[in-house]
């Protein structure tokens, strides 16, 4: 009776969990082998209920759970025993050659005995839950998937590839040059910012007393990595490109190709890392996603910046590298100038149909670079709660406060294009400044309610719940641990849900509903009522003690206006060379501007364009032609002018080094019409420092440093031009070129072209005659950087020369041999008389016209014949025996000239 019972309650659980579980089938072990097991699949609902420890989540309503003190399956509830197929990949495939599989464990010890004991000796420890080993599919699922020891198996790209070509900066993108005016003193000072990578270049202008040295730091310095610290903390010598965000913070570096995460203490207390690379596009949780899931859950003020990568090409699930699929870290994507998104920048959603990326920054060369835009705003952010708050801004506020300062891209709502959209950094700022901000912690089933006020007038109200989750499990289909709601009540009771996304369907828009599978949830209200709003966030289901969350909110107020570029210091174009749309902040609906321009301080404006709709929020504009100007832009909306501050119209000079020879450099550059006179700056230590001004367009110094000019114009100084570039000493000594060739048929002319006249006594023409070398020319009164002397008196044949520039210092810096043949009476020059077996013969003309060459052996027989074509020919003269030979040369008007040649 016992038995048919135990039977009954068996059968009634195989079918009340049969229904919709035809999909995990191949899971399941048949009746005749289930006995006392350690892993059973059940319903996520019935594991939540008795807190079943998951150890894989298979869809939104089933799991793996692990019988953990092995009790007799009969306590267990509603379970069917499994078979080992579970723990294999998603993309896992038959192969007979061995690859690479990463085995996670509880017991290391244990794996590496049972490992052993099947005769696998190649194993690398990764860390105290992983090993690395190699095999084929057969063994893997005969032998390695059936031991205790191993949890999960998955197969992962751990070579890390850089993602970006070259710097490339602009701030007005992400409005750091807002910061740079609302926030002068965050600098990123005191602040150490880790990025993984090569090392970067220590020596580098930009980046001289950056290093924080390192034990984890890579021996290979690369130029990606060097362009990522400069985008992060660059110290702005080289050029405007050359500015990082966060200047002043220091940079700890660790090398990629140990791409699990770094231990903490190794960190050296930076708590934001940069990680500008990816492997291949991978859409699973792997041992790296849990990897830096379980960092970022154990340690809430460290915060991982991924690239989404550049595979976008490729269409949505693009991104590159399972541990972008993490849930607690942030993954960047990339768009351009007037933010439209890069055709390369990878695209989401995650593996589960999680949002990826989160968000975006500029960058027109790899999501590498958008990367570390986003990890130095970070690193501003940090220092700034810090100072404010006197304790560390944690990872989960810091990304509701990037999404919810963020500007929405595309599809109204979050899409798997631009995530939630592009970063905007001066409103990041302003909500820690302003307190926007709400932290709290909620157990399953709890419900905690925040309110705000909300005024009369607003618009536009958005609201971001964000929490730090619990890493899934290696190989999870569905990432999310603890699962949390948000919803908000206005004043008016009315419901909103925070939007959501169909994976399956990736170009719709969002829409409203209950998030099931997103650590971060965003509810807008276009046009919030005043009053009271609860934010209600609701623990649905937790398994830890408490669930910490964190929410940024916003609101504007209808009928605002203010510009974002340019701004008071800003420069137009930005980079002194390339032109960036004008920028703006609007709130207005229905109505269009004019847009001005003054270039005396407001006394007349000059129309750009009319009709322009506010809520585009940028206007491109080329100026017709380049001025050196202070001026000031200004939006007509109604009868209401919205005026700039004043700002700066400059343009690099191009600075180019016409001279590095005998210890002097010499510079020049540009002269506009507009410019009055030209401020040097000198690199002292590691910041550029004005050393003069001058009227001139060149300059010369003797100390070999880096120097850089900047225009002087109104009473006003415009953009710094890119800095001079370090040369090899006596790189570029005076001579551009020099030639010498015939010149009126009986004369031989000698030129040369100057990079510069800096220091020149005198010029002297050397004649080199049998080795004795004679001046024949000299040139005292200097004034061109081209010369030329003439040769009235050129000997028959070869005729060499040198030009020498004596220097006030009397040092002598000579050209080139020049070597030239004058034919005086002969039609032709035939050079050399004297050759080895298959060398060429040289046949130079007087003057242009065909004729034909004849050789002859001493007994009169004809071995070659060849037509003459142009002025210089060659003929050559392969398998010709040793000996003596006449030639001909018969010219198509009849004329002859004969000779010999020796070939030995």
């Amino acid at each position: 009776m016992k038995k048919q019972i135990t039977f009954l309650l068996f059968m009634i659980t195989t079918i009340s969990l049969s229904q919709s579980t035809e999909k995990w089938k191949q899971y399941l072990k048949k009746e005749g082998e289930r006995k006392f097991e350690k892993y059973y699949f059940t319903s996520l609902e019935n594991a939540h209920e008795n807190k079943y420890k998951i150890v894989k989540k298979l869809d939104s309503a089933f799991c793996i759970v692990e019988n953990e003190n092995l009790k007799s399956p009969k306590t267990l509830k509603k379970v069917l025993p499994v078979n080992n197929l579970w723990k294999l990949p998603s993309n896992f495939s038959n192969h007979k050659e061995e690859k690479q599989y990463i085995i996670a464990t509880d017991s290391i010890k244990a794996l590496l005995t049972d490992l052993q004991s099947i005769n696998i000796s190649d194993i690398k420890i990764l860390d105290s839950q992983l090993v690395m080993i190699k095999s084929d599919s057969k063994k893997i699922i005969d032998a390695i998937i059936v031991l205790n020891s191993v949890a999960s198996i998955s197969q992962e790209s751990l070579q890390p590839q850089a993602e970006s070509k070259i710097t490339d900066q602009n701030f007005t993108v992400n409005s750091i040059n807002k910061v740079h005016i609302n926030f002068p003193l965050l600098t990123g000072e005191n602040q150490t910012v880790a990025i993984k990578d090569d090392l970067f270049d220590v020596n580098d202008i930009d980046l001289l007393n950056k290093l924080i040295p390192s034990t984890i730091q890579s021996d290979v310095v690369s130029t990606h990595a060097t362009a990522m610290a400069t985008i992060v903390s660059g110290l702005g010598n080289s050029s405007a490109l050359g500015k990082g965000v966060a200047q002043k913070a220091k940079i700890q570096s660790s090398d990629f190709l140990k791409i699990y995460p770094d231990e903490m203490s190794t960190l050296q207390d930076a708590v934001t890392q940069n990680h500008s690379y990816g492997t291949v596009i991978e859409n699973f949780y792997g041992s790296l996603a849990n990897a830096y899931d379980a960092q970022l859950f154990s340690n809430a003020a460290l915060t991982h910046c991924f690239s989404s990568g550049n595979s976008g090409l490729q269409g949505y699930k693009s991104i590159t590298g399972n541990f972008k699929q993490t849930k607690n870290s942030i993954v960047l994507g990339c768009i351009d100038q007037n933010e439209v998104i890069m055709p390369f920048s990878s695209k989401g959603p995650a593996y589960d149909g999680r949002i990826k990326p989160e968000l975006v920054a500029f960058s027109t060369q790899g999501t590498s670079n958008s990367t570390a835009v986003a990890t130095g705003i970070i690193t501003l952010m940090k220092q700034h709660y810090k100072t404010i708050n006197n304790n560390a801004l944690t990872n989960a506020m810091t990304k509701a406060i990037l999404i919810n300062s963020a500007k929405d891209l595309g599809n109204t709502g979050p899409d798997f294009t631009y995530g939630y959209g592009n970063i905007n950094a001066d409103k990041s700022l302003k909500t820690i400044s302003e307190n926007r901000i709400i932290s709290g912690n909620v157990t399953s089933g709890q419900t905690n309610s925040h309110i705000i006020v909300i005024p009369a007038k607003a618009k536009n109200l958005k609201i971001t719940v964000v929490w730090n989750d619990l890493p899934a499990e290696i190989n999870s289909n569905i990432s999310l641990v603890n699962d949390l709601d948000l919803e908000v009540i206005s004043a008016d009771n009315t419901t909103f849900l925070p939007w959501i996304l169909n994976p399956e369907m990736p170009d719709q828009p969002a829409v409203r509903g209950k998030d099931k599978i997103n650590t971060i949830e965003q509810v807008t209200v276009e046009t919030p009522s005043a009053g009271s709003y609860g934010i209600n966030v609701s623990g649905f289901y937790v398994s830890n003690t408490a669930q910490e969350y964190s929410i940024a909110y916003e609101y504007e107020l209808e009928n605002q206006f203010e510009w974002n570029y340019p701004v008071a210091n800003d420069n137009f174009p930005y980079d002194g060379k390339t032109v960036s749309p004008f920028k703006w902040n609007s709130s207005f609906s229905g109505s269009n501007g004019q847009l001005s321009i003054s270039y005396n301080d407001g006394q007349t404006w000059e129309i750009i364009a009319t009709g322009i709709n506010p809520g585009l929020e940028q206007f491109s504009y080329t100026p017709p032609e380049q001025k050196f100007s202070k001026a000031k832009l200004k939006m007509t909306i109604g009868n209401t002018d919205y005026i700039s501050d004043s700002f700066t119209i400059s343009y690099d000079l191009n600075i180019t080094t016409s001279l590095v020879c005998d210890g002097t450099t010499e510079i020049n550059w540009d002269k506009p019409a507009a410019v009055d006179a030209f401020n040097i700056y000198q690199l002292q230590g590691d910041h550029l420092a004005f050393k003069e001004q001058t009227t001139n367009t060149n300059y010369t110094y003797t100390d070999g440093k880096t120097y850089t000019v900047t225009p002087v114009f109104e009473n006003s100084e415009g953009i710094k031009s890119e800095s001079t570039l370090q040369y090899a000493q006596n790189s570029n000594c005076y001579f551009e070129l020099a030639l010498a060739e015939l010149y009126e048929e009986n004369k031989i002319k000698i030129s040369a072209g100057l990079f510069s006249l800096y220091n020149i006594k005198r010029i002297e023409l050397v004649k080199i005659i049998n080795n004795i070398e004679t001046v024949v020319g000299t040139i005292d009164d200097i004034n061109s950087k081209t010369l030329s002397f003439i040769d009235t008196a050129p000997l028959k044949g070869s005729n060499k020369y040198k030009i020498n520039i004596i220097l006030d210092n009397n040092n002598v810096i000579s050209s080139l041999l020049l070597d030239t043949n004058y034919l005086d009476n002969d039609l032709f020059f035939v050079h050399p008389t004297l050759l080895r077996k298959n060398e060429e013969l040289n046949i130079e003309a007087k003057k242009e016209g065909s004729a034909t060459f004849y050789l002859y052996s001493v007994s009169g027989q004809n071995t070659i014949t060849s037509p003459l074509l142009s002025k210089t020919s060659n003929i050559s003269l392969k398998n010709t025996a040793s000996g003596i030979y006449i030639y001909k040369i018969i010219t198509s008007s009849g004329e002859v000239q004969t000779g010999k040649i020796a070939v030995f």
